[in-house]
């Protein structure tokens, strides 16, 4: 992935080495904060928020209940109309106002049971790709970018491969872990089976992805720089290798074990002497592309190039619009595809569109952007703006928010090549790639 472009002194979310701790002989993790003497009752079924320092015990006491088996297939379905009503809940009461600002009460925050499934049909398992998968529980982590329907599909995929689901809460979120726990327990999944805890501080997040039997599932996790979910993708692989020479040492292999084009070296600087023997999953951003003027069958829609004003509108609106959060919604379009003998006019076309948002609320990003002076999505727009520029991009449109900061970023000139056009992202920006012809002619 790409190099540590923030600046120094930078907060985490994670601790150095991506927040694994130290296993011992036995693959207990050590806690990252000494817990409250003497507590060492189970997670609280109610759901209610609990004091600070008790989060270490309260996972342990969880992921040490008694193991059943993951949930039935068969029961998937009863529980996304459940689930669409619980996710919805914090919108309708307003918990989400000071997050979302006008972008509460958008439909991305209040998923219908099939907008649920529609997202669980195209949501993976955790597992998936891991035939090693050993998990006894996953640790579901809540996102405000993410829609609500893909969080309901997570936490379902969670149910379906450990027997154990924790969801980490979100500040921004609030009582939507919990909501989500009751609504599952009320519709028939054992509450022992559920934890929701509170993932303010980053605590709960740094104990389970210590724990060498609970696979973490992220989204969004570090989008623009790479530096944390690169140190997750070489921990997984040099578990898998590690596995594999285990089992081959004992007679024995680890099938889809990963290969010898692993990178050599110790465990120094990625945070663990203990090797984890589970996934960290880091969902990257939902790619959302448009075209213009070509077919693409991979492409997130088509605009039509007989109006040129109006294609431009639509894709200003899904990319900085209110329902795709300012452009730092997990699902905000990110680029378009142009035939290039459009381009010229279309960009001009939508640099109009764009002056004509300035001061609308609704193209604004939502006060859990902003939250703070050179809050962490703010720093990815900045550290994203340098990189694709050092790769010969041209900026043509950004817009300054109150604090000072920029977003809303529109680039032109990006080609397919550049790593913030293809396995990288930058949040609140938008880019213009020139399509090729079929015959490999611009």
């Amino acid at each position: 992935m790409s190099s540590h472009a923030r600046a120094r002194g930078a907060d985490s979310a994670l601790p150095f080495g991506a927040g694994l701790g130290v296993s011992g002989s036995e693959g207990a993790a050590t806690s990252p904060a000494p817990p409250v003497s003497g507590d060492r009752t189970p997670p609280d079924v109610s759901g209610a928020p609990q004091p600070a320092g008790r989060g270490a015990w309260q996972l342990e006491a969880f992921l040490g209940g008694e193991r059943g088996p993951a949930l039935d297939p068969g029961r998937v379905g009863a529980l996304m109309a459940p689930l669409a009503e619980a996710l919805s809940a914090a919108a309708a009461e307003g918990r989400l106002d000071d997050a979302m600002g006008p972008a509460a009460g958008d439909p991305r925050f209040s998923p219908g049971a099939r907008e649920v499934e529609a997202a669980w049909r195209v949501t993976e398992a955790v597992s998936a790709g891991h035939s090693s998968f050993g998990a006894t529980a996953v640790a579901v982590a809540l996102q405000p970018s993410e829609p609500f329907a893909y969080l309901g599909a997570r936490v379902l995929r969670a149910l379906e491969v450990a027997s154990r689901v924790l969801l980490i809460g979100h500040p921004e979120l609030p009582g939507v872990d919990r909501d989500l726990r009751a609504a599952l327990a009320a519709a028939g999944v054992e509450g022992t089976r559920l934890a929701a805890l509170d993932g303010a501080d980053g605590s709960v997040l740094r104990e389970a992805a210590s724990h060498p039997t609970v696979a973490v599932d992220l989204v969004d996790f570090d989008p623009v720089e790479g530096l944390t979910l690169g140190r997750l993708h070489r921990l997984r692989g040099l578990a898998a290798r590690g596995a594999a020479e285990e089992g081959a040492g004992k007679g024995g292999g680890v099938p889809g074990a990963a290969g010898p084009d692993l990178p050599d070296g110790d465990w120094f600087g990625l945070g663990a002497i203990g090797r984890p023997t589970t996934p960290i999953v880091s969902r990257p951003r939902l790619a959302r592309q448009l075209t213009l003027g070509i077919d693409s069958a991979a492409a997130g829609g088509a605009l039509g190039e007989h109006d040129l004003a109006e294609s431009a509108e639509q894709a200003v609106d899904r990319a900085f619009g209110r329902s795709a959060l300012g452009g730092f919604a997990s699902d905000a379009v990110t680029s378009v595809l142009v035939r290039p003998q459009l381009l010229s006019r279309f960009t001009a076309c939508l640099l109009e569109t764009l002056d004509e948002t300035k001061g609308d609320p609704w193209f604004t990003p939502p006060p859990w952007v902003q939250r703070a002076p050179r809050a962490l999505p703010l720093r990815d727009v900045a550290a994203g703006r340098r990189r694709v520029l050092d790769e010969g991009a041209t900026l043509i449109h950004e817009r300054e928010l109150p604090s000072g900061e920029t977003c809303g970023l529109v680039l032109t000139n990006v080609e397919r090549r550049m790593k913030l056009a293809g396995e990288m992202s930058v949040p609140g920006t938008l880019f213009l790639v020139r399509a090729f012809n079929t015959d490999g002619g611009q």
